[in-house]
């Protein structure tokens, strides 16, 4: 462990803790998520329990950072992913779609939308920062009209709306279409909830 602490300390030893946490989500499978403890992750990531509690101070932040690296590399690789743009709503509707498939088709995030995990998902969904600011950001770059505390508001909803599909999936046809006939309208048009 002597070399651990090695390097740009505060993002390196972070995103080394991260890298443990993904890595007894893939190791556990479907209880992953609620039966992880601190002294697993610093096992795993190869450091101390003081040091993970440096950078962590409890499991509800630890969690809250993997979910933020996390939605910031899949929201990333999507976006990357796309092709040119000549519909927005179509573009839209099928980067959602793209955003649900990246999460399930990953097994250490489809972890956390299993039914056993679903309140530590209901919390992280309220608690994350980072989640906040790439929802806010992407319905602002959709809806350059909106003031950033609508943008805000309808970007918290969409979250919920993913995350409600993550956790109660459908046929693939019928979660399209309910985010065309549900999400679309507020993304593109002119309402926005209150």
């Amino acid at each position: 462990m002597s070399d651990w602490l090695a390097g740009p300390r505060g993002e390196l030893a972070a995103d080394r803790i991260l890298d443990g946490v993904r890595s007894l989500f893939r190791a556990r499978g479907l209880t992953g998520v609620s039966g992880i403890g601190m002294a697993e992750v610093a096992a795993a990531a190869g450091c101390s329990r003081a040091t993970l509690y440096r950078y962590f101070p409890n499991r509800q932040a630890l969690f809250v950072a993997f979910a933020d690296r996390e939605a910031q590399r899949v929201v990333a690789r999507v976006w990357r992913d796309r092709g040119a743009v000549a519909d927005p709503a179509a573009a839209l509707l099928d980067t959602l779609v793209a955003v649900l498939a990246a999460v399930r088709g990953t097994p250490f995030l489809a972890v956390w939308f299993e039914p056993v995990n679903a309140g530590v998902v209901a919390q992280l969904a309220d608690s994350s920062d980072a989640v906040d600011v790439l929802a806010r950001t992407f319905v602002a770059s959709y809806r350059p009209d909106l003031d950033e505390d609508a943008a805000r508001r309808l970007g918290r909803w969409l979250v919920r709306s993913v995350v409600s599909l993550l956790t109660m999936p459908a046929e693939p046809d019928e979660e399209r279409e309910l985010l065309r006939a549900f999400v679309i309208p507020f993304l593109v048009g002119a309402r926005v909830p209150a």
